[in-house]
């Protein structure tokens, strides 16, 4: 049997202007490879994407519980830090930060 390897994950959003900005400039993944009014896909290390899919108005999305981590690998972690906070960004403790 082969490897099996996720292609994309795909996020719901509200605000899909302010998100694909925070992607593409804050966390660096540049222009996306597909852009419309209501979904945006950034391209990850060739081999697979983030999708940014707009929710409708009224519907309710789910608060963020700590269920999933993300993990980026940057080469100066200060410098991300740095970019973060001058973007208006600021670190959020939580229980898995030990």
């Amino acid at each position: 049997m082969g490897k099996n390897t996720f292609s994309g994950i795909v996020i719901r959003v509200k605000d899909l202007d302010l998100c694909r900005s925070f992607y593409q400039n804050v966390i660096g993944l540049g222009m996306p490879v597909m852009d419309s009014s209501f979904w945006c896909e950034f391209n990850i290390n060739g081999d697979s994407s983030l999708y940014l899919e707009k929710a409708d108005k009224d519907e309710t999305l789910p608060v963020s519980g700590g269920r999933i981590a993300w993990m980026l690998q940057v080469d100066n972690i200060q410098a991300f830090a740095a970019t973060m906070e001058k973007s208006g960004y600021t670190q959020e403790h939580t229980s898995a930060d030990r």
